[in-house]
C-alpha cells in the first residue's frame, strides 16, 4: 500500500508567515508614490518650459518663478511660428523645422543600413583581420567626438574647390552626413544582436537558393526589428539633438537646424525667452513622441542585444 507524505507538514521549514494585506497594499502606495514624485522631478523642467511659453520675457525672469503663466499669452505660438529674420524669404521655425528632420532622417535610413551590413558581416562571415579591425572598431568608441572637429573642419574646408563647382564643406549638410553613415555603437549593437539569431535559418534560406544578400535582406533584417529601432531611436535622437556639427558648418541662416537657429534669439543684452522656449517644446515634442511610440521595441532591442558575446 503506496503511503504518500504531504510535503508541507513534514518539512515545516519551508513555511513561510503571510504578509499582512494592509501592509503590502502600504507598501504599494508608497512605492508607486514614491515612482510618481521622482517622475514629475525629473520632469519638472520640461514643465517649466512648457508654461513659460505663454510668459512674457520679464515674468519668466520673475523671481521668486512660477510655473503657471499669471496671463497666458496665446499669440506667442503663432508669433513665433511667423517670425522672420533678414535673408531668408520664409518664416524661420518651419524652415529650420525641416532641415532638421532631412538631416535626422538622411542619418537613420543611412546608419540602418550601413551599419546591418558591417554588422552582418562580422556576425556571419568569416574573413582576414576581422577580429583586429572589429577590436578597432570597439576601441574607436572610447574616442571623444570633439577630438575630431578641427580636423574635421579643415578636411571639409577644403572640399569647397573642388573640381567642375562640387562643394561638399562648408554650408552643406555632407560634413554633418558623412561622419554618421555608420557608427561603431551601431555596428556594435547590430552585430551582438545578429549573433542571436539562429543560423539554421540562414541554411535553410540558402538551400532554397538565397543569396548572401538575399539572404540578409529578407530574412535576417525582418528578425532583428527591435534592434533596428532601437539604433533608430538612438541616431533620430542624436542627429535631432546635435548642435556641435551644425554650429560649426552651417553659417547660412535658411541651412541651420533648429539646435543653432536659436541662437538668433539671444541678444546683446537681452534674450527672447518666449520663442527660445516655444523652439526647446518644438525640440523636444518629436523625440517624445517618437520615444513613446517605439519605446517597447527600445526595451526589447537592448535586452536582445546582450542575449551572445
Amino acid at each position: 500500500m503506496a503511503v504518500t507524505l504531504n510535503q508541507e507538514k513534514t518539512n515545516p521549514s519551508v513555511q513561510t508567515a503571510p504578509t499582512p494585506r494592509g501592509f503590502s497594499v502600504l507598501w504599494t502606495i508608497v512605492r508607486y508614490a514614491l515612482l510618481l514624485a521622482l517622475g514629475l522631478l525629473f520632469f519638472m523642467p520640461f514643465i517649466i518650459s512648457f508654461f513659460s511659453t505663454f510668459k512674457t520675457t520679464n515674468e519668466i525672469l520673475s523671481w521668486p518663478p512660477t510655473i503657471l503663466p499669471k496671463e497666458w499669452l496665446w499669440d506667442n505660438w503663432a508669433a513665433a511660428w511667423n517670425t522672420r529674420i533678414p535673408g531668408v524669404s520664409s518664416n524661420i521655425f518651419p524652415r529650420w523645422l525641416f532641415n532638421s528632420l532631412w538631416v535626422a532622417v538622411v542619418t537613420v535610413i543611412a546608419q540602418l543600413f550601413f551599419c546591418s551590413l558591417a554588422a552582418y558581416a562580422f556576425a556571419r562571415m568569416e574573413f582576414p583581420g576581422k577580429n583586429v579591425l572589429f577590436s578597432i572598431m570597439l576601441a574607436s568608441m572610447a574616442i571623444p567626438g570633439v577630438i575630431t572637429l578641427i580636423p574635421g573642419y579643415v578636411f571639409f574646408a577644403k572640399l569647397n574647390n573642388l573640381p567642375f563647382g562640387i562643394r561638399l564643406g562648408i554650408n552643406t549638410y555632407w560634413p554633418i552626413l558623412l561622419p554618421n553613415l555608420a557608427v561603431p555603437f551601431g555596428i556594435f549593437l547590430l552585430t551582438q544582436f545578429f549573433k542571436s539569431i539562429p543560423k539554421e535559418l540562414e541554411e535553410a534560406a540558402t538551400i532554397d537558393g538565397a543569396g548572401r544578400f538575399r539572404t540578409y535582406w529578407s530574412i535576417v533584417l525582418p528578425m532583428a526589428r527591435p534592434a533596428l529601432i532601437t539604433l533608430g531611436i538612438l541616431s533620430f535622437q542624436g542627429s535631432w539633438n546635435n548642435f556641435t556639427g551644425p554650429l560649426l558648418f552651417l553659417r547660412k541662416p535658411d541651412l541651420m537646424t533648429l539646435t543653432v537657429g536659436l541662437n538668433f534669439f539671444k541678444g546683446q543684452y537681452v534674450n527672447d525667452w518666449p520663442k527660445i522656449m516655444i523652439g526647446t517644446m518644438f525640440n523636444a515634442i518629436p523625440i517624445l513622441i517618437i520615444f513613446f511610440i517605439f519605446s517597447r521595441y527600445y526595451v526589447e532591442g537592448q535586452a536582445a542585444a546582450g542575449v551572445k558575446g
